[in-house]
């Protein structure tokens, strides 16, 4: 007897906690709070916690999904989206890489629903799997400069020649940071195009009746 794992299940509540932490983290992001920064790095990290802790308990309890799986992906893009807006909104992150990342972010996931589509599977490649860890560790890095420059509690880390909010040519070290992180999420997103074209372009086996709905559509 096969059994479905619930909607509401542990490692999906998890995954959805993500979700739940995206309005919250831009809120405090761009309220100007004293201790917003603070406060959302430490949610930022306990979020991104999640992202291993839903599939380790998914696959311990067996309740891995095709749902489940969708949802851990989704949730955690849309935590990566949100916080870049944020700090680009706040004016800690050029524009032009949060584009960058949710750009590629948007491409890889149509791609993957394309490549569903049709029944292939893109194995994930060795840049995307550093992908996500580069892009955590150099958000974080961001948002306690924000809380060193905002007068939080890490504001005795502004001084001049601070390392926090020292400028090393253009950007910062944490901007710096996320300008790696964007050069991995554009490699990463390079490298599954590559994988993901040969596979694409192979001639589709779908059923009939799928070829007689495709005919019907305008």
């Amino acid at each position: 007897m096969i059994t479905v794992p619930s909607l509401w299940s542990a490692p999906n509540l998890l995954s959805f906690s993500r979700i739940v932490a995206a309005p919250i983290l831009y809120l405090l992001i761009v309220s100007g709070g004293r201790y917003g920064y603070l406060a959302a790095a430490v949610l930022f990290v306990v979020a991104s916690f999640t992202d291993t802790l839903d599939g380790e308990v998914a696959r311990r309890s067996r309740l891995v999904s095709p749902f489940g799986i969708y949802l851990d992906t989704t949730a955690d893009k849309i935590l990566i989206a949100v916080l870049l807006v944020a700090l680009a909104v706040a004016h800690l992150a050029p524009g032009w890489m949060a584009a960058l990342i949710i750009a590629r972010e948007f491409l890889v996931t149509g791609l993957r629903s394309y490549a569903a589509a049709l029944g292939v599977v893109i194995p994930a490649g060795g840049w995307g799997k550093a992908k996500t860890l580069i892009t955590i560790v150099a958000l974080f890095l961001v948002l306690l400069e924000g809380d060193a420059r905002q007068g939080g509690l890490l504001s005795a880390q502004a001084g001049p020649g601070s390392v926090l909010v020292a400028a090393i040519g253009p950007f910062t070290v944490a901007v710096w940071g996320l300008l790696i992180a964007v050069i991995w999420t554009v490699g990463s997103g390079a490298e599954y195009i590559r994988e993901a074209i040969p596979l694409l372009t192979r001639p589709a086996r779908l059923a009939p009746d799928v070829l007689g709905q495709a005919a019907d559509e305008p």
